[in-house]
């Protein structure tokens, strides 16, 4: 997954196409049931994989911090301006690559809210968003570990990956095995 947003990004600088990046960013006193405290602001956890720090000196790139695990909803700033779809717009954006973590969470709510602003016409000139399935993942708990912890769910990896993809197309995004520029 990495390596691929990796290739991915790369090409889009060299492009000098447009990149939006989010970093999943959460506060110690903002809790965000069901989900444990992670990404704390201020942590390692908070930041870019190290193979995509560059994309913070990325002139084409916009970094932001999101404190949910909605990017659509975290682009939202104080006074109701939305980071994304000003993105979109100001770049007149007609076809959106998803990639990220977490399949079934992160990138299914940003799609399916991605594809809602679509269809209302908030995100034009936007046609397509595009899941990746090559360059997104998500976490695994084990039903052995479940068991032993009450407060934890089980959360087989492969199978909730698939069912992210399966409901992001069901939703109107278009998945795809393979990124190719020709």
């Amino acid at each position: 997954m990495v390596d691929e947003s990796v290739r991915l990004s790369r090409v889009f600088a060299e492009k000098k196409w447009p990149i939006f990046a989010f970093l999943d960013t959460h506060h110690r006193d903002i809790p965000e049931p069901p989900y444990p405290p992670h990404c704390i602001a201020g942590t390692e956890e908070a930041k870019l994989v190290p193979e995509l720090l560059w994309l913070e000196n990325e002139p084409n790139a916009t970094v932001r911090c999101k404190d949910c695990v909605d990017g659509f909803l975290g682009s939202i700033e104080e006074d109701g301006r939305n980071v994304f779809i000003d993105w979109v717009k100001n770049h007149q954006i007609k076809q959106i690559l998803v990639v990220g973590i977490c399949t079934d969470i992160c990138v299914l709510d940003f799609a399916c809210s991605a594809l809602s602003a679509r269809n209302r016409r908030l995100l034009s000139p936007l046609d397509d968003v595009i899941v990746y399935s090559h360059a997104c993942a998500t976490y695994d708990i084990p039903v052995h570990m479940a068991r032993i912890n009450n407060d934890v769910i089980a959360h087989p990896q492969e199978l909730l990956h698939h069912i992210g993809l399966y409901m992001a197309r069901g939703r109107g995004a278009k998945i795809v095995s393979d990124v190719s520029f020709k």
